[in-house]
C-alpha cells in the first residue's frame, strides 16, 4: 500500500511538472536548402533543453505547409523520440518560407492550492491568483486542463514567401505581420495574438533568444520580453540580437466543464534571425 502511495505521489508530480513545461518547435537550423531532409524537434521544458517527450497520441494536429504547397499532415507515425525529443523528419520543397505546427490534445493536472500558486506565478497569471483569493478559493486545490499550440517558421532558399502567415486555427496562436526572415538584428517583428481565431487584447506576450540568461524573481517569467498586446492583439518587438528567437503565450480561464476547475490553452512560435 505504501508503494503504490508513492508511485501515485511521483506520477502525480510529473504531470504537475509536465503541465508547467513550455514546449517549443526547434531546428538545427532554420535556414534549409530546397528538396532536402532535415529534422524538426519538439523541446518539452525550455527553450535551451527538452525534458520530456511529447507522446504520439497526444498531438491532435501537426500540419506542415511547405512553401508553394498546400498544408499536409504528417501521421505521428513518423516522429520518434530522441533524447527527451520528439523528433520528426520532413523533406523541403522549393525555396520560400515555410511553417510547421503542432497541437496537443488537452490532459488534466491536479494542483495543490501551493503548487497551483506555483503555477501560476511561473505563467505570470497573477490575475488568476487575485481572483481566487476574492472568491475565498487560494486555500482550496484546483484541477487544470491544459494543451499547447506552437508553430515554427523555417526560411528555404533564399526566396520568401506568405505561407508564414497562414492561420492554423488553434485555440491560441501566434501569427507574424511581417516575415522574420525579410529582417536583421534591431529589426522589429509584429505578432498577432488570436485567441479562438479573434484577436486578443491586453494579453502578455513574452519574448527571448538562445542564451538569455534572465533570472526569475519570485517565481515569476524571467524572459528577455514580455509586452501586452495592443487593441488588436498585436505586439512589437525589436529583435536586439541575431539567433534562435520565440514568442510565446498563455491563456487560461475560469472552466464549465466538469473535470477541470482551469482552462490553459499555450502557444509559442519560433524562428532564427540571421546577421
Amino acid at each position: 500500500m505504501k508503494q503504490k502511495v508513492i508511485f501515485s505521489l511521483v506520477a502525480l508530480l510529473s504531470l504537475i511538472v509536465f503541465s508547467s513545461h513550455n514546449l517549443y518547435i526547434k531546428l538545427k537550423s532554420f535556414h534549409l536548402k530546397p528538396g532536402t531532409e532535415t529534422a524538426i524537434y519538439l523541446y518539452n521544458g525550455t527553450f535551451e533543453k527538452s525534458e520530456a517527450i511529447v507522446a504520439r497520441n497526444r498531438m491532435s494536429d501537426v500540419s506542415l505547409i511547405n512553401p508553394g504547397d498546400k498544408a499536409i499532415h504528417p501521421d505521428t507515425a513518423m516522429w520518434f523520440e530522441e533524447n527527451n525529443q520528439t523528433v520528426l523528419k520532413i523533406k523541403t520543397g522549393e525555396e520560400g518560407t515555410g511553417l510547421l505546427g503542432v497541437s496537443t490534445l488537452p490532459r488534466v493536472g491536479n494542483f495543490t492550492a501551493k503548487s497551483f500558486v506555483d503555477n501560476m506565478k511561473h505563467e505570470g497569471l497573477l490575475h488568476i491568483l487575485e481572483a481566487r483569493k476574492k472568491l475565498g478559493e487560494d486555500t482550496k486545490p484546483a484541477k487544470k486542463k491544459y494543451s499547447k499550440h506552437v508553430k515554427t517558421i523555417f526560411q528555404v532558399g533564399n526566396k520568401q514567401t506568405e505561407d508564414f502567415k497562414t492561420i492554423l486555427n488553434y485555440p491560441i496562436e501566434l501569427v507574424p505581420i511581417n516575415n522574420p526572415y525579410a529582417l536583421k538584428p534591431n529589426d522589429s517583428l509584429s505578432m498577432q495574438l488570436l485567441i479562438d481565431g479573434n484577436p486578443a487584447p491586453g494579453v502578455m506576450v513574452y519574448a527571448g533568444y538562445a542564451g538569455h540568461k534572465g533570472k526569475s524573481k519570485d517565481g515569476l517569467p524571467h524572459d528577455a520580453f514580455q509586452v501586452k498586446t495592443n487593441s488588436r492583439g498585436i505586439v512589437t518587438i525589436k529583435l536586439s540580437k541575431a539567433g534562435h528567437w520565440y514568442f510565446r503565450s498563455v491563456h487560461v480561464t475560469k472552466s464549465k466543464e466538469p473535470d477541470a476547475d482551469y482552462i490553459s490553452n499555450t502557444a509559442s512560435i519560433t524562428f532564427e534571425i540571421k546577421n
